[in-house]
């Protein structure tokens, strides 16, 4: 009988599990669907559920109002319009919001016309009732069909289904049953292992009872090391949120010259630290947020690195230049504002010249400034 050597080639037996790929679930057979279904010759008006609870979208959404609606009022909530919010345009083009019952009855008449000349069909007009119940929305719809084709195909294809992946399954029977003495007998030789094995395969039926027992053994093993590992990191991730919430919270303003204790600094709002939060965390269907995606970016990392290095500097010295601007203007004006004052007090008389050659042109301010 062959002699199974070991050395080596059991070390990462419990290893870190492979990862489990992404299960795609099923939806229940009896879950409503997304959309009514669509009449035909054999069926022309389906319920699009005989157990659906949900309002009808014709009478009185607030079961518990005692004031039954009139007629026009029904109408227009059957439409999806609130009677006391009509919305118009105004002449500066923005909109405005008007009672109904205060509009004249030629405006009534007119709306109500408008709305009963409608160009969708019976259907359309269920499809859009039912959309607004479902309070879901187009992109909604797109991803439940989507769903559902993927559902329906595995179904009809269950060996296309994706498969849980185990690394024992890489194992095979006479490899798994050494390597699991191995670890429980961590004294026992190579061929003492080896005769164990031999002695154990005489029953080939027994032995092969017990390998598929340490198989699920280790594959429950490997359950359990990969939900631990999930929980790890949703903890990790919860972790990082409050951190970085708490860091934002902490990031009030920034300086507007480092140089300068009493400089003015520019304010973070709630709305910016939100934006900023957003950036770092907020995932995409990928489950990758922006942050993510820009660490994979080159041009995105150097743009962060030169905020991170530079970023305070550069509005330091910008707002150090500025500030250089504006008090040299303000020398330049308080100059102006003294030979102004000199030449109201001396009245008439002529200012200084420097011996400069004069003309009949009348006095300007820049003569004074000269």
């Amino acid at each position: 009988m062959e002699t199974v050597n070991f050395d080596g080639q059991f070390e990462d037996l419990l290893s870190e599990p492979v990862e489990e790929p992404k299960h795609v679930s099923t939806p229940d057979d009896d879950e409503e669907p997304l959309l009514p279904p669509q009449p035909s010759d054999n069926n022309p008006d389906p319920d699009p559920d005989p157990n659906n609870t949900d309002p009808d979208p014709n009478t009185d959404p607030d079961p518990n109002n005692d004031e039954e609606d009139d007629l026009v009022t029904s109408y227009l909530k059957s439409r999806g319009i609130d009677p006391k919010k009509i919305q118009f345009e105004n002449d500066e083009g923005g909109i405005d919001e008007v009672d109904f019952a205060t509009l004249p009855k030629e405006e009534q008449l007119t709306m109500l016309q408008e709305l009963s000349n409608s160009d969708f069909s019976d259907y359309e007009k269920e499809v859009v009732n039912y959309i607004r119940r479902s309070g879901t929305d187009l992109q909604g719809i797109i991803q439940y069909f989507q769903q559902q084709a993927i559902d329906n195909f595995l179904k009809e294809n269950p060996d296309k289904a994706p498969q849980k992946v185990y690394q024992i399954d890489d194992y095979s029977d006479d490899e798994l049953y050494i390597a699991d003495l191995a670890s429980r007998f961590p004294n026992l030789s190579e061929e003492e292992l080896n005769d164990r094995l031999s002695n154990a395969k005489i029953n080939e039926e027994l032995f092969n009872k017990e390998v598929a027992d340490l198989r699920q053994t280790y594959k429950a093993e490997e359950d359990r090391q990969a939900e631990e590992a999930r929980q790890n990191e949703q903890l990790q991730y919860e972790n990082l949120q409050k951190a970085l919430l708490d860091a934002a919270n902490k990031f009030e303003d920034i300086k507007l010259d480092l140089e300068d204790a009493d400089t003015a600094s520019l304010g973070i709002e709630d709305e910016d630290r939100q934006v900023m939060l957003n950036y770092l965390l907020a995932q995409d269907k990928d489950g990758m947020s922006q942050f993510d995606k820009d660490l994979s970016n080159p041009e995105a990392l150097i743009e962060l690195a030169w905020l991170r290095t530079q970023g305070r500097n550069a509005i330091s010295e910008i707002s150090q230049y500025w500030k250089q601007q504006l008090s040299e203007t303000r020398k330049e004006l308080s100059k102006v504002k003294k030979q102004l004052e000199k030449f109201k007090t001396e009245g008439t008389q002529t200012p200084p010249t420097n011996n400069k050659k004069t003309n009949n042109k009348p006095t300007t301010v820049f003569d004074l400034w000269g």
